[in-house]
């Protein structure tokens, strides 16, 4: 049986200056009943601990426990969508200041990481163009590419 992520299943610190930025994400009760499940890092190659927590998702950095995205889930009629998400932009905890770069990153987390699908799944289109992406790309998704 798959373990589902808890705030107390791992380290997690919440952010402490956010912004919020749109998107919109739209998701089936089937996707949504793995969202909830979050993903739990078996190594810290995993490089992200994710957990839903009274209607938010949570997105944590596993080194440090960091948070660096939360997003509110929010039903209506028979789906699930999120329509903005926080990053955080304490410097300290979470370098990247590209609303781009974040919107990107937000998007391949939940397709990949939560929901197991290629990420033009859900609209959205990212390109790695150059080995220079590739390495930024584990960087930031670890053992999910």
């Amino acid at each position: 049986m798959e373990k589902i992520a808890k705030s107390t299943s791992w380290n997690n610190i919440p952010i402490d200056k956010p912004i919020q930025l749109k998107i919109s994400l739209k998701f089936n009760d089937e996707q949504f009943s793995k969202l909830i499940k979050g993903l739990i890092p078996r190594e810290m190659e995993d490089k992200w601990f994710i957990y839903f927590e009274n209607d938010w998702l949570y997105f944590h950095r596993s080194w440090t426990g960091f948070g660096v995205y939360k997003a509110l889930l929010i039903k209506e009629q028979d789906s699930y969508y999120i329509k903005y998400f926080w990053a955080e932009r304490n410097q300290e905890k979470y370098k990247n200041q590209d609303e781009k770069v974040d919107v990107e990153t937000f998007s391949f987390l939940i397709a990949r990481g939560l929901l197991e699908e290629d990420v033009d799944k859900i609209h959205f289109n990212r390109n790695i163009n150059s080995d220079e992406d590739i390495i930024k790309g584990w960087s930031n998704f670890g053992n999910l590419l």
